[in-house]
């Protein structure tokens, strides 16, 4: 008599192993993150570093959030998986340049979209003003747009930049599936960090995502020895 199919975990137990198995990465990261905040507004000398930075940003505006995001997001995770021996054999640089072409546009994308934030709700550190903005970036933004293309292309990346591989492999498993373990995920590791973000003045705020994002990716790769890109490692984007 033929073995009947393993039933797949349910979605509830495929998130708690996920965030279980990410959840040292998203101690070290918040940890990271109160650091940072706390030296910008308690430590006068890290404070003068700060606003250097800001002054860079504002200066190189869009080019710096280009740059800034095809390192952290792209070339970073191509490196350390080149020295860990995990690197995919096959069209490694067709996939450096594409993952390079998508998080160059997603590092502005993230930007326009901080300074959007900024005119909607203002640039007011007051608990009231941290709320709404967590709450669109990430109940609002991430869900209908964030999340979806970047699982997206990153599917489309994985199969060798075929559109019609990646278009048929949106199944109902993808959307009833994937999507909401990513998403779900991504709310218990980015909410507290995305708060003490958008605490800083606009022109930190950019600069401290893209150093958090590259030390997230740097944590989980080195934690599971991934070879493909950590789904969790680029927050909520």
């Amino acid at each position: 008599m033929p073995d009947s199919p393993t039933a797949k975990p349910s979605i509830l137990a495929h998130i708690g192993l996920v965030f279980r198995q990410n959840r040292s990465a998203c101690v070290l990261l918040n940890l990271l993150v109160i650091t940072l905040v706390t030296t910008y507004y308690q430590v006068p000398a890290v404070t003068e570093v700060w606003e250097n930075i800001g002054a860079f940003k504002t200066r190189w505006s869009y080019g710096f959030s280009l740059l800034s995001t095809i390192l952290a997001a792209a070339v970073l995770p191509f490196c350390i998986q080149w020295l860990m021996g995990t690197l995919p054999a096959k069209s490694r640089w067709q996939r450096l340049l594409a993952l390079m072409v998508f998080w160059g546009y997603r590092g502005m994308e993230i930007d326009l979209f901080y300074r959007l934030q900024g005119a909607l709700f203002g640039h007011g550190n007051d608990v009231l003003t941290l709320i709404i903005k967590v709450a669109f970036d990430q109940f609002v933004a991430s869900p209908i747009w964030f999340v979806p293309t970047y699982l997206i292309v990153l599917r489309w990346i994985d199969l060798d930049c075929s559109w019609s591989r990646t278009r048929a492999s949106l199944n109902r498993d993808f959307w009833t599936r994937t999507c909401p373990t990513v998403m779900i995920t991504n709310w218990l590791v980015w909410v507290p960090t995305l708060a003490l973000v958008y605490s800083l003045p606009p022109a930190l705020q950019f600069p401290l995502f893209s150093i958090v994002m590259c030390f997230f990716i740097l944590i989980v790769m080195i934690l599971a020895g991934s070879k493909t890109e950590p789904k969790l490692a680029t927050p909520n984007y």
